[in-house]
């Protein structure tokens, strides 16, 4: 797959937020918290859009699912 470039990957990752209700909630309330972790969410979701059960894994310092 490569790297997603910037562009790509928040629109990828917008569209599957819009798409769920309860990603979309998650999104917004990370905004809200702290952005840059709203950035990885969408990251990730660009790369995975059908994962479930997302959480961040501290000790890897990154979204899994």
């Amino acid at each position: 797959m490569g790297l997603l470039k910037n562009k790509n990957w928040k629109e990828k990752g917008l569209k599957v937020v819009n798409g769920h209700k309860g990603k979309r909630a998650v999104y917004e309330s990370y905004q809200d918290k702290d952005p840059n972790m709203a950035e990885e969410y969408l990251k990730f979701l660009a790369k995975q859009p059908d994962a479930v059960y997302i959480s961040w894994d501290k000790a890897k310092g990154r979204f899994v699912a």
